[in-house]
Parts: C-alpha cells; structure tokens; sequence
C-alpha cells in the first residue's frame, strides 16, 4: 500500500473558498473503486464557545450545556472531509455527491474547552448498483486518546449497466414514542451559518434547483444533530453510537415526525417520517457501542 499523502494545519480551512473551488472540480475522471491514500490533519483546535452556543441552538441543544453537542465535532472535521475531496488525487467530482449515511461513536462527553485533535481519511470505497460509495473516516482525540470516531459515507452516482432484481419491502416499523418538528424555509441557511456547509441544494428553491431539486432540502447532518439532540441525553455519560442512514431528502419548509421506541438493551431504534407517515427521511439507532 502507498504511504499516506497527509494535509496538516493549524488552522481549518474556509468553507466559502472550499465551495467556490468545489463548483470547478471535476475529479480525475478515474471511475473505478480506488481511493487514494489520503488524509488530513487538524491539530490543537479548541471549539469556539460562541459558535457551539449558536449550533445547539439551532440544532436543539441544551446551549449553556458544559460539553460538545454529541455531532459538534462533525462541524470541526467537516472543512478537512472537503479538503479530501477537493484533492487533485481525488477521482470524484465533490457536487453531486450524495451522503448515504453517518455513523458517529463518542467515548465520553467532550468538555467545551478540552484542545483537540482531528483526523480525516479516506476509507474503503466499493462498486454498487448504484454507482461508488466511499467512506470518510474521522477521529477526534484529545491527549492522544480517541475520544469521537465518525464514518461518512458518500455516492457517487453512476449508470447501472447490469439488472437490478426486485426492490426489498421494509414493513413499516411501529415506534411507541413521536415527536413533531415544523422546519422553517430558512433552515437550509441557519444551519449552513453555523456547520459551514453551504452547499447550494440546501438554501434556496432557486439555488437548489440548480442542482436538479424542485426545492432546498434539509441538511442530512441538521437532521442526525436534531434527532441527537432528542435522544442522546439518555446516555448521561456521553458514551454512546448514533447511526443513521438518510433516505429521502426533507424539502423545505416542511411538518416531520421523529418517531422512536422504548430504550432496552440494544439501544433505541427510531425514523424520521413525514407528517403523514408514509416516507421516511432518516432511519437509525442509537446505543451503547459494541
């Protein structure tokens, strides 16, 4: 295996710059499964109280809590993930992609003012039905210790040239708990303000559609940080697994339904549904790691 081509810095690169150079990327056109070795570095970082303040309260968060909201630390990885991207060795063109899913494990609570670490890598990538997903990895430690470990995964949608068989029904699950969220147009923009990530799709109809949407739609990871938010608190040391895979975009504004089951041992399975039921947006669980 290559060693490691490593990115480090001092200080996290700028989501407006990354976006303005994501709009004119368009990879290297390698269309096989075959990520580059890759990673990125971002050392003695410590999380700005204002921003964590403006963040839980966008997101749901108790604001005046003394540790990180439980998917902050996505926000301080996030400007590396597109400078993994955004690498001349990267084969994909970062607009267009599609985040599938997010798995997020936390070992502790993190205090606000603990100096961190952060490491992005690209991870495994493999062929489907649907085109190439791809992983990136995240590690947050502090003290040399892994404390916050995340895996992202990504499509990269390509023509099926083979037969797909027949799609597998999901019998709807039934959940002994609901909670109902009227998410405003403007959602799309609070969030990009505080996560940095302003990709076009999720501020204005126009912009969005742009893009091949018929309207902005709701940042996935808003949607993992709010359902964290109504949930992880049940974990009172902070120790916990949160995994979601995110099925059909939110278009805003929009009435949604987080609906969720009772805690045993496994943990807490739950989906976000529209207010009708009849489409879920996000599906996850969360539970103590294995």
């Amino acid at each position: 295996m290559s060693q490691a081509l490593s990115m480090q810095f001092s200080t996290a690169p700028g989501t407006i710059g990354q976006y303005a150079r994501a709009l004119v990327a368009r990879g290297n056109n390698t269309r096989n499964n075959e990520l580059p070795p890759l990673e990125a570095l971002l050392v003695n970082v410590k999380a700005s109280a204002s921003d964590v303040k403006a963040y839980a309260r966008v997101c749901g968060f108790d604001p005046n809590a003394e540790h990180l909201p439980l998917t902050y630390p996505h926000i301080l990885a996030f400007p590396l993930h597109m400078e993994l991207m955004l690498h001349k060795a990267f084969p994909y063109p970062v607009m267009g992609l599609v985040h599938i899913s997010n798995t997020i494990t936390q070992m502790r609570h993190i205090r606000k003012d603990e100096t961190l670490c952060v490491r992005c890598l690209l991870g495994e990538a493999r062929s489907t039905d649907k085109g190439i997903e791809f992983d990136i990895v995240t590690q947050i430690s502090s003290g040399g210790e892994i404390i916050w470990t995340s895996v992202s995964t990504n499509l990269f949608r390509q023509s099926s040239t083979g037969s797909k068989g027949p799609r597998a029904v999901r019998e709807a699950a039934s959940f002994a708990h609901k909670e109902s969220w009227s998410l405003p147009s403007s959602l799309g923009r609070q969030y990009a303000r505080v996560s940095g990530d302003s990709n076009p799709i999720h501020l204005y109809p126009l912009s969005a559609r742009l893009f091949g949407f018929k309207r902005h739609i709701a940042h996935g990871m808003w949607s993992k940080a709010r359902i964290a938010a109504a949930l992880a608190g049940r974990f009172r040391d902070g120790c916990c697994e949160l995994t979601t895979e995110f099925k059909l975009p939110v278009f805003l504004p929009a009435k949604v339904d987080l609906c969720f089951s009772d805690m045993n041992a496994d943990g807490m399975s739950f989906e976000l549904r529209n207010a009708s039921g009849e489409k879920t947006h996000v599906r996850g669980r969360i539970s103590r790691p294995d």
